[in-house]
């Protein structure tokens, strides 16, 4: 199990941390770069600086350093080097290099009039920076060039110490780690205090959830919540709607459950008591294996169809997908029924192409399906009333499609319509037929859904018909 609030927060930290990281060492690079360019350019202006000093006069090279006007050059603290050097002897260097033991400046061999910079110990123990130049000293103001028959080269090495850089950059350095880690640290407080406010409303549901009892309706709205957790609240509403239909239609199940084998179990109990009260009475004693008989086959009846009800609900239900021809079967089953309803032949306009084609399906849901539907039909309509049985082919959905209609005894209602489908309802609330149980329509609805047959059931109000069509598949579907 992991926490969406350490991964978002810890996500958000190293993003934007990849990104503070990358701006800030940019940042150094850039700093580090422009105050080494700045030192070195600093570096060449001294230098020219010192060549300009020195001038050439009566082919003598004259240096015009005045002492006093560069202190640096003349200490021992946080002192700056130089040395110039003619015809490999040294022209000219700092007193500075006197307070070292009179050590001497390294230098490094360029061509003319040209520079080079780089890093060395000085004197006084420090890390600096060198730039050696070698150059033509210029001639004094007062001197004809054509007077001058040659001119040596001169070495200039001039040393300054960057420590005090250095530490200036350390100190730049340490300042960014510090931004750096002082803004990583406030973002990441920022991030988890802006999500555990936008999360508050995830908490709350969650508390309303764990004081959810059995008499539970909805949860309340929350108008601060955020458009992510809605849904969630919405959608927890509904099932909680849908459970409490559940719950009220496994009451009313468990009651009309009880209320239909209450009946018989009444009849069996004042049979009884009847026959033990009055032995003798030939109009008790002379049917009374029968009546039992009567009322048990009843009650089976009631038991088995609960088990088909609940079998047929069940995801354990067996199918087994052949090719049937549905024209046999709806034959098959009116003959079943003929001896319940000897007039069927009569009553039943089947109707069907010639060459109807085969579905596939299961045989024994194909037959009780179409059995309880025509069951129905024949019971529930008016009298001597003739019920249609329509077969034909839509392949536009590769179904063969079975339509039965029949007109009702009594007229429907929309409440009607919308429960018919529901296990153990009846139209009769008093049930006083006590062979119907109103169990033969929820057995075909789900006896349809696990074989992915459609159902539909439509009702003219005008002429009180009640259609019920079903929809077997022409090619095997998927279950």
């Amino acid at each position: 199990m992991y926490s969406i609030k350490s991964r978002l927060v810890n996500a958000l930290t190293v993003i934007i941390g990849a990104i503070l990281l990358v701006v800030f060492l940019s940042l150094d690079f850039i700093l580090d770069a422009w105050v080494d360019k700045q030192f070195d350019e600093a570096l060449i202006e001294k230098s020219n600086y010192f060549k300009s000093l020195i001038e050439v006069e009566s082919d003598e090279i004259e240096f015009e350093y005045h002492k006093g006007f560069m202190p640096q050059f003349e200490r021992k603290e946080d002192a700056e080097f130089f040395q110039i050097w003619s015809d490999n002897k040294t022209f000219a260097k700092s007193e500075s290099l006197a307070f070292f033991n009179d050590a001497d400046l390294k230098y490094k061999d360029v061509p003319t009039h040209e520079s080079r910079i780089f890093k060395l110990k000085l004197p006084d123990g420090s890390m600096g920076k060198a730039i050696s130049a070698r150059f033509q000293p210029q001639l004094s103001s007062e001197m004809d060039p054509n007077d001058i028959k040659y001119i040596g080269t001169m070495h200039l090495t001039l040393a300054i110490s960057n420590q005090k850089v250095t530490n200036i950059l350390l100190f730049a350095d340490l300042s960014l780690l510090f931004v750096f880690l002082t803004t990583i640290f406030g973002m990441r407080m920022v991030i988890i205090n802006v999500v555990d406010r936008e999360l508050e409303s995830l908490s709350l549901l969650n508390k309303e959830i764990s004081e959810l009892d059995a008499n539970a309706i909805q949860i309340k709205d929350n108008p601060k919540e955020s458009q992510e957790i809605a849904p969630i609240r919405r959608e927890l509403n509904r099932y909680l709607d849908l459970n409490a239909k559940i719950i009220a239609n496994e009451k009313r199940l468990s009651s009309d459950i009880a209320h239909e084998l209450k009946t018989p179990i009444a009849e069996l109990i004042s049979l009884s008591e009847m026959n033990i009260r009055f032995p003798d009475d030939i109009r008790i004693s002379a049917t009374y294996k029968e009546d039992v008989l009567s009322i048990s086959n009843n009650m089976k009846n009631i038991v088995n169809q609960l088990m088909m009800l609940n079998q047929s609900g069940s995801k354990s239900f067996s199918l087994t997908q052949q090719s049937v021809q549905p024209y046999p079967v709806v034959e098959m089953v009116m003959s079943e029924l003929a001896f319940k309803y000897p007039e069927i032949k009569d009553r039943v306009l089947l109707t069907s192409p010639f060459h109807l084609p085969a579905v596939h399906a299961d045989k024994f849901c194909m037959e009780v399906i179409i059995k309880n539907l025509l069951d129905n039909a024949l019971f529930y309509s008016t009298k001597g009333s003739s019920i249609s049985v329509f077969l034909c082919v839509d392949n536009s959905q590769n179904n063969v499609v079975l339509c039965l209609s029949n007109h009702s005894g009594i007229a429907l209602t929309q409440e009607n319509i919308d429960h018919l489908l529901q296990p153990l309802y009846q139209v009769d609330r008093s049930r006083t037929n006590t062979e119907r149980h109103g169990l033969g329509l929820s057995i075909v609805k789900n006896l349809c859904e696990i074989n992915s047959f459609s159902l539909e059931t439509t009702y003219k109000t005008e002429t009180n018909e009640i259609s019920f069509t079903v929809s077997f598949p022409l090619i095997p579907v998927k279950i």
